[in-house]
């Protein structure tokens, strides 16, 4: 089974040591994505824009896939008002 290591970018360069054993290929996006969707949904946003981006190398260190993602958010209305 392969090993693959998923790398992940956000304000700053995180490596993954460990790696993940994956029967297809085809798994590695979808463990790229889930990765990627699951830090922009749990982690607090520290500015009105946030780049993400998961990348994946193999065994030799070779990137095989990336996915990257812009979250962009702001408050239409002042903070205080009726609505917040």
């Amino acid at each position: 089974m392969p090993l693959y290591f998923f790398d992940i970018e956000d304000g700053e360069q995180t490596a993954d040591e460990q790696g993940t054993m994956l029967e297809r290929p085809g798994s590695v996006e979808a463990v790229a994505l889930k990765t990627m969707l699951d830090i922009a949904r749990f982690d607090r946003m520290r500015s009105n824009e946030r780049g993400l981006a998961v990348s994946v190398r193999d065994e030799t260190g070779t990137e095989v896939y990336r996915t990257e993602l812009t979250v962009r958010a702001a408050w239409l209305v002042q903070a205080g008002s009726a609505l917040c």
